[in-house]
């Protein structure tokens, strides 16, 4: 049976509708944290497409204005997934300004037209920009806390395509070689927010615990017995607001695990595993007992403490270190494991979590580029 564009353009808002519903419905009573919020933004705008193409088809034609909007918003709903992603892996900065400008300035080509031009996805440039930002969004998937998720690799495999189908259709259409039909690149993007509103949601579920649960108190603690990365992002704040009311600094650091993929290949995920236990307790044992201790996922662990002292991460870096050099993975092992730090202090940073994270994450990134 053939399905005619317009049916398809109108029935297709109701899977979008739908995911858009539950995801914001749940971010806003269970995680409503920043990337929650941008990725509710980016299936809001989602929905905006899909109802103006439904609208187009109906009507059979849309001024200039309604076909920019849909323009915009096809970017706009990329890029905020991107930035979603950015906020999700720890970043200090979800550079939201940027698809904002982005997708204003991927409208003004439809603005400035004489005609009525085709429907909000068939333009080169938005069409372009969208695919380069999944293509952002697949890369940010990959580092960080979500390197060994399932669903980020799922997410990722799905806008590295999405993304490269979307440059294509933008430079066949903007060469003049040809023009994807509407159902080539409307189909895709509903998909792609399906999937994203799946595999999203599993994220947030595997980060937060049950949340489900009336209580969350005893998923604080990771199985590493450290605080769990949201557990600790919420008393750091509170210990940093507390610092500076208080007059005084806290110093941060971060610390990864150099290898640890080529441990989980070469000798298993238990060999892994013990690595991750074994850094958790050198850090329990090492480092002072107000010391607040966190894993941010795929072998980051994180260190907040409350010192005035310019050295004082220095020598949380000492401490983990002599504790790494004195003890082996685990029993019967041979191999020890070595780590890649990066380090901030409120005397050198805005005394908020986000700079010092960003701060200690660019030291980091620094050292092991060294």
């Amino acid at each position: 049976m053939d399905i005619d564009l317009e049916t398809l353009l109108i029935v297709r808002v109701l899977p979008v509708t739908i995911a858009t519903a539950i995801f914001a419905t749940t971010a806003a009573l269970r995680h409503n944290d920043e990337a929650n919020r941008a990725w509710t933004a980016a299936f809001g705008a989602a929905l905006c497409v899909s109802a103006l193409d439904a609208i187009y088809a109906a009507d059979g034609q849309a001024p200039l204005v309604v076909t920019a909007a849909g323009d915009a918003s096809t970017v706009f709903a990329l890029g905020a997934m991107w930035s979603g992603a950015r906020l999700l892996d720890g970043r200090a900065r979800s550079h939201i300004w940027v698809v904002v400008v982005v997708a204003l300035a991927a409208a003004v080509p439809t603005l400035v037209q004489s005609s009525t031009p085709g429907p909000g996805l068939s333009t080169a440039l938005p069409t372009g920009a969208a695919g380069v930002f999944a293509w952002l969004a697949a890369s940010e998937l990959m580092r960080g806390t979500m390197r060994l998720n399932l669903n980020a690799r799922i997410l990722q495999t799905v806008y590295f395509l999405f993304g490269a189908w979307y440059i294509t259709a933008a430079a066949l259409e903007a060469s003049g070689a040809a023009t994807p039909s509407i159902y080539s690149t409307a189909l895709p993007f509903t998909g792609i927010f399906i999937v994203s509103a799946i595999c999203l949601s599993a994220l947030r579920v595997e980060r937060a615990g049950n949340w489900w649960s009336v209580s969350s108190e005893a998923h604080r603690r990771s199985d590493l017995g450290v605080l769990s990365s949201e557990a600790f992002r919420e008393d750091a704040h509170d210990r940093i607001e507390r610092a500076t009311l208080a007059g005084s600094h806290v110093a941060l650091v971060l610390a990864e695990i150099e290898d640890l993929d080529e441990l989980n290949s070469a000798f298993g995920r238990q060999a892994g595993d013990s690595a991750l236990l074994h850094f958790a307790g050198i850090m329990r044992s090492r480092l002072p007992a107000d010391a607040l201790l966190g894993h941010l996922g795929a072998g980051r662990f994180v260190v907040l403490v409350a010192s005035a002292a310019p050295d004082a991460p220095a020598t949380v870096v000492d401490a983990i270190r002599t504790g790494l050099t004195e003890s082996p993975v685990g029993e019967g092992m041979e191999l020890r494991s070595d780590a890649s730090f990066g380090t901030a202090h409120s005397l050198d940073s805005p005394a908020t979590l986000d700079s010092l994270l960003g701060r200690a994450d660019a030291d980091l990134t620094r050292a092991r580029q060294n």
